[in-house]
């Protein structure tokens, strides 16, 4: 009798204890992750916004798991969660938080469009007016692990900071971007200028617009998500065939390289070296802006010549096994490819 009132006595202090040291807390959990810093090293967090209906864009840093809780990337959840603090005679591991956090109930779902902004966009307008497509588009790629930007200005490379990413609004950091001469005709510095001005945003699966604090498109984008045809293309391939007719094995075969993430091409003819830029790349579609190249005379110059006039001829492409077929607007097959190892 007497060891059961112990028990009890003891349940009762405990009790009381759970009571003392535990509260709950309603928080929003993203639908996205980002890389932290804790006493554990470098691990990616959850961000949570502590207003009841999202009412700001105040998203903080994580570290502790909750216990119970699915994340789940794409969707903001709105959840119940306990925190049980140790009590004063209890030591917390080093590399841990202090308190534990459990899951009570998940109150409402809904879903996160910010994951979305993860695609390789190309420009499309600015300030109102289409891109003159003879014109190389920049590019926007978003990294939301380290909530940075980085891109292709129509000219040079850069990158740059996400200061503030909300369900609506957006505001980047400072953008650097190298610094080489380009003689083509190009819209990078009224473009990269722009990005100063944007403070939200609005995206779907293929648009993206970009919002000054009035309210008025800065920029628009389209996307182009790294398909399996896109991704496929993206690599260096010599040619084996003009307009149908295999390339003489004993002449220099012309070589191709295709860079998907900055829409550039590079390589020789069979003679000269040569650069340009993709103006649109689809599923199945390609073409390519103005082409520059060395300028030295070989002896064999057919195949440099009927090479060269091919590949401004270029509308379309497919695979066909291993092979890259470029075709013209008629359908007609003038280029093939295979990879190169």
């Amino acid at each position: 009798m007497k060891l059961a009132s112990t028990i009890g006595f003891a349940l009762v202090i405990l009790v009381s204890c759970s009571k003392k040291n535990a509260n709950t807390s309603v928080i929003w959990i993203s639908g996205f992750k980002t890389t932290c810093e804790s006493g554990a090293g470098v691990s990616n967090c959850l961000l949570i916004n502590k207003s009841d209906e999202l009412t700001n864009d105040e998203w903080e840093l994580f570290y502790s798991n909750i216990e119970g809780f699915e994340f789940q990337e794409g969707y903001l959840k709105k959840v119940e969660i306990l925190e049980q603090k140790p009590n004063d005679n209890e030591l917390a591991p080093m590399d841990k938080s202090i308190s534990k956090y459990v899951l009570v109930k998940e109150l409402e779902k809904r879903q996160d469009h910010r994951p979305l902004l993860v695609a390789h966009w190309r420009l499309k307008g600015i300030h109102g007016t289409l891109l003159d497509k003879k014109i190389p588009p920049p590019t926007l790629d978003f990294n939301l692990d380290e909530m940075k930007i980085h891109g292709n200005g129509g000219c040079n490379r850069y990158n740059g900071t996400i200061k503030q990413l909300g369900i609506k609004s957006i505001v980047f950091g400072n953008v650097f971007n190298t610094l080489s001469i380009c003689t083509e005709a190009n819209v990078e510095n009224q473009y990269l200028a722009s990005l100063d001005k944007i403070s939200s945003y609005e995206v779907n699966d293929s648009i993206l617009n970009l919002y000054d604090g009035q309210k008025n498109v800065i920029v628009s984008f389209v996307s182009r998500r790294k398909t399996d045809n896109r991704t496929k293309i993206h690599d260096i391939w010599s040619a084996v065939r003009i307009e149908g007719s295999p390339i003489n094995s004993m002449v220099p075969v012309p070589r191709l390289e295709i860079n998907t993430t900055e829409m550039k091409i590079y390589g020789n003819n069979g003679c000269n070296d040569y650069f340009g830029t993709l103006t649109d790349l689809t599923e199945n579609s390609i073409s390519f802006g103005k082409i520059g190249s060395t300028r030295k005379m070989c002896p064999q110059m057919e195949v440099p010549k009927r090479y060269d006039a091919a590949l401004l001829k270029t509308r379309t492409f497919r695979f066909d096994g291993q092979a890259l077929i470029f075709s013209d607007e008629e359908g007609e097959e003038i280029l093939t490819f295979m990879k190169t190892d």
